[in-house]
């Protein structure tokens, strides 16, 4: 919903612009008060029966319930309301005590219900509280957290709040914290520099402490802006050079290779062909696993195929009959794969030379339809044991 532009302020008034909401002199205050507020809550919370009710009495005490009277024109109450419902939501994430997360809804239920509506003129009012994806889930999910303890007499409020705010369709979901959709995308967008101190350094001490709550203590503090061409460069090398440190430390030799230094032409030593070490050793357990399905596959397939009334020569003739027309389905479908990528431009059947491929698959046929070589009892079935595998390699 826009916001219709407001008169200025006749002399002697004071108006609060929308960007004073979301700058470093609400945003910090407001997050100290909050936690005050939560503290004092988690020290009575023990003593007492009904926790809805010494909220309640805390909320009017710290005089939260004249946090209304802040803005009164338009512009500056939409940025006031999302502003200070969007703090209350942040500490409704699953990684805040669940204390204050209880406490954090208790606050984003009770601001959001008592926005003046009779007023005259009528004041500003938002209909939808927009949440993150990621808080929306952690909010819905807090039921699930207050299962043991004194939290469990806390379930009960929060599961009627949860269903009041839902049934009236209250949320307005936005993406993940992550994507940075709400706007501003950081709170407090505007900072304020103190008397004395340059905005240089006041910069620097807000990109340091947002780095230092991102990616820990001892993250240095980065850079405003895109990154340059040079720092682009930098993080490529860097990124190529541990990949290669990466690979050097993980290197093996394939099997049957010459020693480590080979002199090669011209007297140079070259290294043998390697691979990383997951594929330089022979997965013993896949391949024996293989091998057990399929001597169960063909001997499933030749018990059916056996009948009192037939001779073995005539079963072995249709045990025969089943494979072939089997691996003759595969052959003709990687053909056709081969020519769809062929007509693409791309490459598939060829590319492993004689020792893989689709020639490699034909000659695996071919040895089954002729009952000679490796792959007379299976045909592709035995590709392991070297079927298709020109003997003059």
């Amino acid at each position: 919903m826009s916001i219709a532009p407001e008169p200025s302020a006749s002399r002697g008034e004071i108006t609060l612009q929308p960007s004073y909401f979301t700058s470093s002199l609400y945003v910090d205050p407001l997050r100290e008060d909050i936690s005050k507020l939560i503290a004092s809550f988690d020290d009575q919370f023990k003593d007492t029966i009904e926790p809805f009710a010494l909220f309640k009495k805390l909320w009017t005490d710290q005089g939260w319930c004249w946090l209304h009277m802040r803005a009164y024109d338009g512009r500056a109450r939409q940025s006031f309301i999302c502003t200070t419902e969007r703090v209350f939501a942040e500490r409704v994430a699953d990684t805040e005590d669940p204390i204050a997360r209880v406490v954090a809804l208790f606050c984003l239920y009770t601001f959001y219900n008592t926005q003046p509506s009779t007023s005259a003129p009528p004041f500003y009012s938002v209909a939808n509280i927009a949440v993150p994806m990621d808080i929306y889930r952690a909010m819905v999910s807090l039921p699930a957290v207050l299962h043991e303890g004194p939290l469990f007499r806390l379930r009960p409020y929060v599961v009627h709040i949860l269903t009041t705010l839902l049934n009236a369709q209250t949320f307005y979901i936005l993406p993940d914290s992550s994507l940075r959709a709400q706007n501003p995308t950081r709170l407090p967008r505007e900072i304020f520099v103190p008397e004395g101190q340059g905005p240089s350094e006041a910069l620097h001490m807000t990109a340091a402490t947002e780095s230092a709550q991102q990616e820990g203590p001892n993250a240095a503090p980065k850079k405003k802006g895109r990154p340059s061409k040079r720092d682009k460069a930098r993080k490529v090398k860097e990124a190529l050079a541990s990949l290669e440190r990466y690979i050097d430390r993980n290197a093996v030799a394939l099997p049957g290779q010459h020693p480590p230094h080979v002199l090669g032409p011209d007297n140079i030593a070259t290294h043998p062909h390697s691979t990383h070490v997951v594929f330089g050793q022979a997965p013993h357990a896949t391949l024996n696993n293989y091998v057990d399905r399929r001597n169960e596959l063909l001997a499933a397939v030749h018990a059916y195929s056996l009948d009192s009334a037939d001779t073995t020569d005539a079963s072995r003739s249709r045990t025969k009959d089943a494979l072939q027309r089997a691996n003759e389905a595969v052959l003709l479908r990687l053909k056709q794969i081969d020519a769809m990528a062929a007509e693409q431009g791309l490459e598939v059947g060829g590319e492993g030379g004689e020792k893989t491929g689709l020639s490699r698959v034909e000659r695996a046929v071919d040895e089954l339809r002729q009952s000679s070589g490796v792959g007379a009892s299976g045909g592709i079935l035995s590709l392991l044991e070297g079927a298709g595998m020109d003997s003059n390699n």
